[in-house]
This record gives C-alpha cells, structure tokens and sequence, in this order.
C-alpha cells in the first residue's frame, strides 16, 4: 500500500489484528460477551465460514446444486432428498477469483452444468485477477451429480439449457450453439451455431413438447421475442414492434407466449437507472405470430422491476399470470388471468418481495421485508393472506420449491452466516445442510447483533441504518465509523447481507466494532428495501446528491452520542459508497476526521461518456453542468482529512480512471493520501485475499487516524 502524507504530517505505524478465536458452538443466544483483547475475533475467522451463492433445482428431481466459495476456493456442490447430505463436485482449490454462475441441472437431477469464468470486456478479455500469465477463460462445464466423473470442458460460453431430454445442451455464448451430452447420441436438430440471426440472441425455454426454443433477440434500442422451430429450422416472431420485449414465457399447454413490453429509447437517449415507466403484458399465439396487450402498468411502475427482478413474468399452470410491479410505490407481485381481467396482489404491504418461485400448484414462495424491514423472512401466498414460513429476525432469500414439496433457500441471521438450508413447503424449523457445521475459528459468540435506527434528515425524511456496537471491554468516547453502501439500489441488512459484496463488508462491520469503534451502516436515499418513493428521491446522484443530507444526518447522530468522540468519526464505502464517503471528505472534513474511498465515482461528467455502471443515469448535455456540481472533485478545496483509495484496475463497474484522477488532485494540493492498487482486480474484489487486504488496510487507516 502506498501512502503520501502531504507536507508537514509524520508517517503512523501500522497496527496489525492479532489474536485467534477457537470456536465449534452452533448455539445462537445471548449477546456477545466482553473479552480481552487477546480473544478478539479476526477477520480472517470472521470470512473463514463457506459462502453458497443462490441454489439452482432439478425440475423433476428433489435434487438441488449450487455454489460455494472457502476462504476464496470456489466448488459445485449437489445435495439429494430426502437426506440432503452435500456432495462436492468439483475440485478447484486456489484462491484465484475465477467465479462459477449459471448452474442448470437436468431435469432428472443426473448432470450440472455451469459456467466457470467471468464476462469478457468488449475486447474480448476475462476478468484474471489472479494475474495468471495463462489468462483466463469463460466456458460451459458439465460433471455427473453421482460424482463418479470429474468436470469436462464442454465449450465456450456464458450459460447453458439442458434440452428437455437431458441429451444436448443450448450454449449461450456471443451465439447460440447446440452441443449434445457426453456419451449421449445428439439430436437430429443439435447444430452449432443453433442461431445465426442478427443481434445478441438469448435462449429462454424449450417448449412443453421440445419441439421448438423461445429465445430474445436483442438488438440494441429494441428487442423481438423469437420462436425457433428445431425441426424445420425456421423463426417466428412474436408480434414485433418498436420496442423492448423481454421475459418471454411459455403457456403450459405450449400454444401461447407471454412476454412483458416497454417503450424503446429514442435516438440520443440513454437508459436511466432512477426512471420509472409503464410497461405492458402481451399475449402472442404461437403458430401465428399474433400478439394482443393483455395489461398495462401504471405510468411509475415499471422499471425498475424488469432488471430487478430474475424473471419478472410467470405463467402458472392454472392459467394466471404472474408479473412484479410497483403498482402501489413497492415492490411486489401480481396476478392476472392469461384472458384478462382485474389484477389481484399476492404478496401486500409496505415492504418489498425480492427473489420468488412459482409452485406447480400455483402458490408463490418470496423472500420480502414485510416482517421486519431490515431482514428478509419467506413467505407463501396463495388465494389468501399470505403466510410466514420464517423468522422475522431471518435473512432468508432464494427460495427454491422441490419436487418432493421442501423448500431449499438459503438462510443467516445477525450472527449464523449465510447457509443452504431446507424445511417442509408449509414452513418449519430451517436444516442448514451446507455449511452444517462452521470451522472451528469463526467467531459465532462474540458477534454483536445489529440494531436497526432511524433518525431525520435536514429535510424531514426518515432515514434508515443498522448500529453495531463494541464489546462492553471498549470504554468510552469511543471513535465512529460511517459505512455507505454502493448501488445505490442496496440495502445493509441487520445479519448476514445475501450478496458476497455485502456479506464481505457486513464481516468487516463486524471486524470494526470488535476493535471498540461504533459502526453505522446507513441505508441512505436512493437505496432499496424502503419503497419506490426512497429509493426515486429527487436530485438524487448526478442530479444534486440529495442523499447526502442522509450523510449528515447520519454523523449528527454519532456526534450526540454520548459514546461517541465527534472529533473521531471517519467515513468509508465502495462504489457509490465511495463517491458519498469522497463528498463527505471533499464538503465536510470538518465533520469526517478521515475516509476509506473503494472505487468511488468522483466526476459525474466522466461517467456521463458512458462505458462503465456509473454511466446508468442517462445523463443530457443540459445536465452536465448540474453532474459537475454534485460530484467531489468541485468541491476539493475544502478537503483536508486524509484518505485512503482503494481500485482494482480492471474495474469493469467504476472506471479505474476516477481513482487516477481524484488520487492526483489530491495530490497536487498535499492531502494526505494513502493507496492500495489491485492490478487485474475487478470492481467485485473477486479474490479473497484481496477482499482481506482491503479490510486489514482499513482497518489499519483508521486506528492510525482514529485512535488518541
């Protein structure tokens, strides 16, 4: 890590985290108790724990396969009913960040397939942040869940769709391809390339009878739904128009496709991450072509929850369909009949559904904050109420409904991290299988639980953050840390966060308060988890960063604890997290004694070229002038607390050029600043190692800048 001091200012020491936990108690009870500082935990012990990414089911088969990264060793893993004992099926074991996404098990259960590998950049490149002098590569995999195979190379590619017989595969790569099973005779119709049509072609699902493939077409300003009939190799398309259709659905009877229709962008414009807009539900016959509107949105609804939502339209088998909506300013779903009619709510309230699964029998079981707005509990809905199936103190997410009538989700709470679990459809006590038990180093006993806090910005909103506080040992006034998320569309919850982003940073909150500083993670404007009115708040961003009264909110709290030493609070975040905690620097370091800014975004004009995630907002010439405004590098006079930047240099999300660009300003005016440089590293952080060089060297800023 490098550090400039700036003129007249002494180098600090580092100081290192020392100390090993030893712990096997699974219990859950009590609050954290006192220690010395010789039992501290680390933070090595607080990632020690397996992490499983979200669970992926056999349609046929009670069999689940999902993936899982230890201690940055990324492994497939399967499990069976009724016993669901775990079965590892891959043998990867270096720390090498090489991510395993789109898991596909076959319809009996017997093969998965996945894709090892990152996207490629526009030039063609994968993310290698282990800088192997090999490189590295985005390609489809298949192993046996038996494990009496190891994994084979099947091609190239991004995803995969096991054929309804389980004896080919359709591989998504910058085509469409077929490539038949090993030891299995392909299909007369298994070509490669499946697909040669024009525009980046997606494929969605075989028909009920396998006869023919729906798939999405899209083509930059529009996208067609397309229907391929494998035997006689010919396209239909599905009333096409001049818009964006996506989520295409097969009716169950194979003779209808419903798919979801919004506006496409006129010539100049640019997609916006905070607009709302209507969108519409077709119906299409399939032999003809035809389509007809079935529904449409209200004007605000729509948006966000077509890119938020995976699959945010569903065909159940007693002829409703089921679509995600903010109808009523949340985030919830609906039901509408295949011939029309009235939409009816299934899931209901001031909360917000996240990730859902369709039952044969037509109920939904959703993962939402109804019940406790800074957790995530299961619910299933049906034709009544809907009913409960887990803890209100739960973060439960990704459900998943099996053949055999379990459900399979994975499940944490404040202090048990993030595990596959399963209990009965009708709700029951959660059996983590997977980890079930945790390495012998976590420190399950002596992590505090979160209290969620509101408290009112300067223009009277109600703002949202979760506290954790330092073992009873650290006396006070005490240094205060504020952490900010990034999205913004996240929200910190109050345990285990489902994404490895947040799961990383909930560890490190804990690291924090167990080293005697008060941490409050703050769920700013913009966010999500508080309805559509919170996270569309005006000038928000490039268009004024109205967030940042939430920002200064948020240290007037700490300030006026009595716990708290206001003349010792420091501020830290990624991604739009780190643009907040460069603002707080920048506009107040007369309120923020120091800041940890990972890959923050420093200059909205230059994310308005596009290129990047922070060139979402849809930015007009006429708003440039605004962006500048409401970006810190206009504001870098009053900037006098040191900093720490933290930026993978193949930063895919915010480009690395926003650090180059805030690190020399501050440079050239003598600020004190300190850097740790990731070389092939993507925004992600995908190795772990780096993950745990991000937190020692934050952790080290801070006492060298915190501490009296």
């Amino acid at each position: 890590m490098q550090r400039n001091e700036g003129k007249g200012s002494k180098a600090a020491h580092w100081m290192q985290a020392f100390g090993m936990a030893c712990l096997a108690c699974l219990a859950v009870s009590g609050i954290a108790r006192a220690e010395s500082p010789a039992v501290r935990p680390t933070i090595e012990a607080l990632m020690s724990a397996p992490r499983p990414e979200p669970p992926v089911a056999a349609s046929h088969a009670a069999v689940i396969a999902w993936a899982a990264s230890e201690r940055g060793v990324r492994n497939v893993w399967t499990a069976r009913a009724p016993d669901f004992v775990p079965k590892r099926l891959s043998a990867y074991s270096e720390d090498d960040g090489q991510v395993l996404t789109g898991l596909s098990l076959s319809a009996d259960g017997r093969w998965l397939a996945y894709v090892r590998g990152g996207a490629p950049d526009a030039a063609g490149v994968v993310v290698n942040p282990a800088s192997d002098p090999d490189g590295a590569e985005q390609a489809v995999w298949l192993v046996p869940t038996d494990g009496s195979a190891s994994p084979q190379r099947i091609a190239s590619g991004r995803g995969a769709l096991f054929a309804p017989g389980g004896d080919a595969l359709i591989v998504q790569g910058r085509g469409v391809g077929c490539v038949a099973r090993p030891g299995a005779a392909a299909p007369a119709w298994c070509v490669d390339p499946l697909l040669k049509n024009r525009g980046a072609n997606s494929a969605v699902a075989f028909s009920p009878d396998g006869t023919r493939l729906l798939f999405v077409s899209h083509r930059g300003d529009r996208a067609f739904i397309g229907v391929l009939d494998l035997a006689a190799r010919s396209v239909r398309w599905m009333s096409p128009d001049f818009s964006i259709d996506s989520a295409p659905v097969w009716s169950p009877d194979g003779r209808r496709i419903a798919f979801l229709r919004q506006r496409a962008l006129r010539p100049g414009e640019a997609f916006d991450l905070t607009a709302a807009c209507p969108f519409e539900i077709w119906v299409a016959d399939v032999d003809s072509g035809e389509g007809r509107r079935l529904f449409r949105s209200g004007d605000t609804a729509g948006g966000y929850a077509q890119f938020a939502v995976d699959t945010p339209l569903r065909w159940a088998r007693d002829g409703r369909l089921l679509f995600a909506s903010e109808e009523n300013g949340w985030l919830h779903w609906y039901a509408v009949a295949a011939d029309g009619g009235t939409p009816t709510a299934l899931s209901r309230g001031d909360c917000e559904v996240e990730t859902a699964v369709l039952g044969d029998d037509g109920a939904l079981v959703y993962s939402a904050n109804c019940e406790g707005i800074d957790h995530r509990q299961l619910f299933r809905a049906s034709k009544g109420a809907p009913l409960r199936l887990t803890a209100r103190d739960a973060i439960a997410s990704d459900p998943l409904l099996l053949a055999d009538g379990t459900i399979a989700f994975r499940h944490a709470d404040a202090r048990l991290p993030t595990a596959i679990a399963v209990m009965p459809a009708r709700g029951g006590d959660p059996r983590r299988i997977f980890p079930a038990t945790l390495p012998a180093d976590f420190p399950l006993d002596r992590l505090v639980v979160p209290q969620s806090v509101t408290f009112k910005a300067a223009d009277g909103l109600t703002v949202h953050a979760q506290v954790f506080l330092p073992p009873a040992t650290h006396r006070g006034p005490r240094p205060a840390l504020l952490y900010l998320h990034g999205g913004p569309i996240r929200q910190m919850l109050a345990g285990w966060h489902p994404g490895a982003y947040y799961y990383s940073d909930y560890a490190n909150q804990q690291w924090l308060a167990s080293r005697g500083f008060v941490v409050l993670a703050l769920n700013f404007r913009a966010g999500t988890g508080y309805g559509q009115a919170y996270r569309r708040a005006p000038g928000q961003g490039p268009r004024g960063a109205s967030e940042y009264q939430d920002v200064l909110a948020a240290q007037a709290w700490l300030a006026a604890r009595a716990d708290v030493d206001r003349a010792r609070i420091g501020v830290y975040g990624g991604s739009y997290g780190g643009f907040l905690t460069a603002m707080a620097l920048a506009r107040n370091s007369d309120l923020f004694a120091a800041g940890v800014d990972r890959h923050g975004v420093h200059d909205w004009r230059e994310s308005a070229k596009g290129g990047d995630n922070s060139g979402l907002w849809g930015l007009r010439p006429h708003e440039l002038e605004l962006a500048g405004r409401s970006s810190p590098v206009e504001h870098l006079d009053g900037w006098r607390s040191p900093v720490l930047v933290i930026h993978g240099d193949d930063d895919r999300a915010v480009k690395f050029s926003q650090g180059i660009d805030l690190v020399r300003r501050l440079r050239d005016r003598d600020v004190p600043v300190e850097t740790l440089v990731f070389p092939d590293e993507d925004h992600w952080f995908l190795r772990h190692a780096h993950w745990l060089r991000a937190h020692r060297a934050t952790l080290g800023f801070f006492e060298r800048h915190l501490r009296p």
